[in-house]
């Protein structure tokens, strides 16, 4: 049965034809769903870092597609064994071993004198048989900030500090830090 059209026929469709219409519309749907066409599966998806192809078996291929990916924080540990120290882009997110027998100035550059990324992290370790990690900017414009009532500078041997790039030349300290007991 072919559904009749009232622009193709030139006139009002009469009764029965509507019904023809209806009628061969719910064959076709019944038929559907009776006998599902077979759908097109994947027979294959390539990723290349963070790009996804979907290939099909009739051979469409959607893609590439960018997959998300979680912010990457290295665990680089790496020694620092002098008295002073000037993070650079290689150290951001890693952590750092301050080894020296006299302790460590880490000095936290200018924006102007190092692109960081917003989220910029570096932690760094009073190990055991050093001395103390101090933090410093290195500028006038460079804050660095400890929580109140804390020095900017380790508590102990041993003891784990990160420096959190927070905004525009502002650095929060987080761990433990020398209590400043003269406020």
């Amino acid at each position: 049965m072919t559904i009749t059209y009232r622009s193709v026929k030139g006139s009002n469709l009469t009764a029965a034809e509507v019904d023809d219409n209806f009628h061969d519309v719910d064959d076709r749907i019944t038929e559907l769903e009776d006998n599902p066409p077979e759908p097109t599966n994947i027979s294959n998806i390539t990723v290349v870092g963070t790009q996804m192809t979907i290939y099909l078996e009739d051979a469409t291929v959607f893609g590439p597609f960018t997959l998300p990916q979680a912010h990457f924080r290295p665990s680089v540990v790496a020694t620092v064994g002098t008295a002073t120290f000037t993070p650079g882009l290689s150290d951001a997110n890693c952590y750092k071993l301050c080894s020296n027998a006299g302790g460590c100035e880490v000095t936290l550059s200018d924006d102007a004198d190092v692109a960081w990324l917003p989220d910029t992290e570096m932690t760094f370790d009073a190990d055991n048989a050093a001395g103390l990690v101090s933090f410093v900017g290195g500028s006038t414009d460079v804050t660095v900030e400890p929580p109140t009532g804390f020095l900017a500078q380790t508590a102990v041997q041993g003891a784990v500090v990160t420096a959190k790039r927070i905004g525009a030349n502002r650095w929060r300290l987080i761990g433990l830090l020398l209590e400043d007991v003269t406020a």
